[in-house]
């Protein structure tokens, strides 16, 4: 029998964008894989501990959380209840009920914070330093997972940074631009971009290579120490002067930028810069779709969207 065949896979958070992402990709990697879903809160250790110990999962793939930093902000509380306490009742009950399982936690970039203003691509050393509830809480699940992880939990972080892709919510910046730049083309908006930031920079993964980082994380070439954290970015970082320009050069349409300083972007870093050298060391992971296909990817994405 093939590797993997009959993996039986928890995934939480499988209906977000990147969850749906994923599960395509599972196919596509794992075939014969048993997919494991359930719409318990994952803050109900009772229920949790059932699924667990009911349906026996070979692995864990944790998506779950308050994702959204506006939405973070606005709901402090749901965002550490959903993002730490949730992380933790699922981390615990699978250190208890399931230690053989692996246990891959999708933490965000976004915890180096303020670490970012050192101008340098930050590797997984980087200091910890978040500077919104977002990434506080997601900070404060990471460092926990690690703690687990010292405890018999079979736990992996990988810190992704900003992620692109189709059915994707226009608060992320590349379907933000996007969506201007199909109703310019369309003739339902002036040519006239309005952004936060011109050069902010953002590190963007397509959500497909992004999620095969995932899935190599779970079944890994060879097996990862306890506690392992990686980051999962592409490992260029992109002005958003640059993403607008190059979004209209594949539209082939022109169009001027204009600063709306109410737009900036709520997570308050002016910049994001990853070093993926570690990921593609333990995963032999690296980003393999083209920057010109995922703007095309995206920006077709919107052109459906705006007219359906």
């Amino acid at each position: 029998m093939a590797p993997n065949i009959g993996l039986r896979i928890l995934l939480t958070g499988g209906q977000g964008f990147v969850g749906q992402h994923l599960k395509a990709r599972l196919q596509d990697r794992l075939p014969g894989h048993v997919l494991l879903e359930d719409p318990m809160d994952i803050r109900d250790r009772a229920a949790v501990e059932r699924f667990v110990r009911s349906e026996k999962p070979d692995a864990c793939l944790h998506l779950a959380a308050v994702s959204s930093v506006a939405r973070a902000e606005a709901e402090t509380d749901d965002a550490w209840t959903v993002n730490l306490d949730g992380t933790l009742v699922l981390a615990e009950t699978f250190k208890t009920y399931a230690p053989q399982a692996s246990f891959v936690f999708v933490s965000t970039a976004e915890i180096y914070g303020a670490s970012f203003s050192s101008g340098q691509p930050l590797d997984e050393t980087a200091v910890i330093a978040p500077v919104n509830a977002y990434a506080s809480s997601k900070a404060a699940a990471d460092l926990a997972i690690g703690n687990l992880s010292q405890e018999g939990l079979h736990g992996v972080r990988l810190r992704s940074f900003t992620q692109a892709g189709t059915a994707q919510d226009k608060e992320a910046i590349l379907p933000f631009l996007a969506a201007q730049v199909a109703r310019i083309e369309a003739g339902q908006q002036a040519p006239v971009i309005t952004v936060g930031q011109l050069d902010a920079g953002f590190d963007v993964t397509d959500v497909r290579d992004a999620c095969d980082a995932y899935i190599s994380a779970l079944v890994p070439p060879r097996s990862l120490p306890n506690g392992t954290v990686l980051n999962i970015c592409s490992g260029v970082t992109r002005t958003v002067r640059s993403m607008a320009e190059d979004l209209l050069d594949v539209a082939g349409v022109s169009a001027t930028l204009r600063v709306d300083p109410a737009l900036a972007s709520p997570s308050g870093l002016a910049s994001m810069q990853g070093n993926p050298a570690a990921a593609h060391e333990a995963l032999g992971w690296s980003t393999q779709i083209a920057w010109s296909e995922t703007l095309v990817t995206v920006l077709n994405d919107w052109r459906y969207r705006i007219t359906a």
